[in-house]
């Protein structure tokens, strides 16, 4: 998986992750609620649960920011970094 993860204090983390299955395999790790996007969706339905969605020069979202709980960092790093 693409992603990249830091800590901002002790309470909260951020993960920059590419692809829309590896944002949803993190959102799950994240505790978040995942809810089904359509293809072709606008880029507030793609906001959800991200602070930021990064879109090539069409407008297609490739990647997403996401705030989580450090609480759960040891979740979503085995998700995002499963090899170590």
């Amino acid at each position: 998986m693409n992603a990249r993860l830091w800590k901002i204090g002790t309470r909260r983390a951020m993960a920059y992750v590419e692809g829309r299955e590896n944002r949803d395999l993190l959102l799950t790790a994240a505790g978040k609620p995942l809810e089904p996007i359509k293809r072709g969706a606008s880029l507030e339905a793609e906001l959800q649960n991200a602070v930021a969605v990064y879109t090539d020069r069409k407008g297609k979202p490739f990647a997403w920011l996401i705030a989580f709980d450090a609480g759960r960092w040891d979740e979503v790093s085995a998700v995002a970094c499963p090899s170590g």
